[in-house]
């Protein structure tokens, strides 16, 4: 029985991983097609079916990795919360040799919990980084390299020239910036529960 439970905390941690991932990986995709369609209008109309159905494979992931994440998470929160509290385990002393008693299944479930916590802030973490280092690239690229003078006019209502060199530039830079925006709160969120929790495990 202890096996079991031990199983099923692994399964609740590992699929709850999995639709925050899928959840992440959605969001940043479905904000950064938004903004680059309506907001900055930098896809073409011969691209926008192409783009609307990028938007609707982003959104499906938000659509299925959120209700598993929230569905995993709210179990792991309720079994914690009723199930029984931490125990220390107890090392049986000789006066020979000193036997340490093997780990309690509260001890092992408490471990997956903080190896699940600490993973999401490293994902958090990652996504921030590598997208951040990519920022200060992007926007030389979008802004001040040197392209080729082709440019061809705009659909009636904008102003201004498309320079379809810059145009993937500038939809990567907004594409970085989205990460950086969802990341950082990742990151933050899960690191903080991480070292609130080793604070309260190394008072009691």
């Amino acid at each position: 029985m202890k096996q079991r439970n031990v199983v099923r905390t692994i399964y609740l941690y590992l699929v709850t991983v999995v639709g925050i991932v899928m959840a992440l990986t959605g969001l940043i995709g479905a904000i950064t097609s938004v903004l680059n369609m309506y907001v900055f209008r930098l896809i073409t109309s011969d691209s926008m079916q192409n783009e609307l159905a990028s938007v609707l494979g982003f959104a499906s992931a938000v659509a299925v990795g959120v209700p598993v994440w929230l569905y995993h998470w709210g179990i792991i929160q309720e079994t914690r919360q009723h199930g029984p509290a931490l125990a220390t385990t107890p090392s049986t002393v000789t006066s020979e040799t000193i036997v340490a008693a093997p780990p309690q299944p509260e001890v092992r479930r408490d471990l997956i919990r903080r190896l699940y916590i600490y993973l999401l802030s490293a994902i958090g973490l990652f996504i921030v980084m590598f997208n951040l280092t990519s920022i200060a690239p992007g926007v030389y690229r979008a802004f001040f390299m040197a392209s080729i003078p082709l440019t061809k006019p705009v659909e009636p209502g904008v102003s201004g020239l498309v320079s379809p060199e810059n145009t993937y530039a500038v939809q990567s830079l907004i594409r970085n910036i989205v990460a950086v925006l969802v990341g950082t709160p990742v990151w933050l969120y899960h690191w903080h529960l991480g070292q609130r929790e080793h604070r309260d495990l190394l008072g009691d």
